[in-house]
């Protein structure tokens, strides 16, 4: 099962795949990272990779930073992405991975963009995608799995459901 997730910045995406991760990690292998916002008094200052399983942390983007690479107000941190995709290796034999999000971001490091092309051999993948970037990788991966768009009035009941079907499968 491949699922991936979609919709507006702030409906929900996250938070989901923490809703997931937090009702599957005791009763099968869940690996993975989430993308989490940064603010400072009140205003976005920039996005950080935390491992799921570790805790671990590494900045994404962040306003200021001096990068060639950007996306939109952020200079991306390519070194905490490469690093992010080295992990991606090891998430072969999980039960479940989730990677929130591949999105402008995470896409502008080739080894992210590998990393994940490599894990979708595999099944039982749960990933928040950007929801306009016609990235060919976003592409790919919206002809090849289920993807669902996240609503205020659906986003309860789909992280109930994936966590239903997740569950289902890995006792199969």
């Amino acid at each position: 099962m491949k699922i991936a997730v979609t919709g507006r910045p702030g409906i929900g995406k996250t938070t989901l795949c923490l809703k997931v991760y937090g009702a599957l990690k005791d009763s099968m292998d869940v690996r993975g990272f989430v993308t989490k916002e940064v603010r400072e008094r009140g205003v976005r200052v920039g996005f950080k990779l935390v491992d799921l399983e570790s805790g671990e942390e590494a900045w994404l983007a962040k306003v200021g930073f001096k990068s060639p690479v950007r996306v939109g107000k952020y200079g991306v941190i390519l070194e905490s992405i490469d690093g992010f995709a080295e992990r991606i290796k090891s998430y072969g034999d999980a039960d479940l991975v989730i990677l929130d999000e591949v999105g402008p971001m995470e896409l502008k490091s080739g080894r992210f963009v590998k990393a994940v092309e490599w894990l979708m051999g595999r099944d039982n993948l749960l990933f928040t995608i950007h929801m306009k970037s016609q990235h060919p990788l976003l592409r790919r991966i919206r002809s090849e799995f289920e993807v669902i768009i996240l609503t205020e009035d659906n986003r309860d009941e789909v992280a109930e459901e994936i966590v239903r079907r997740f569950g289902d499968d890995s006792r199969r």
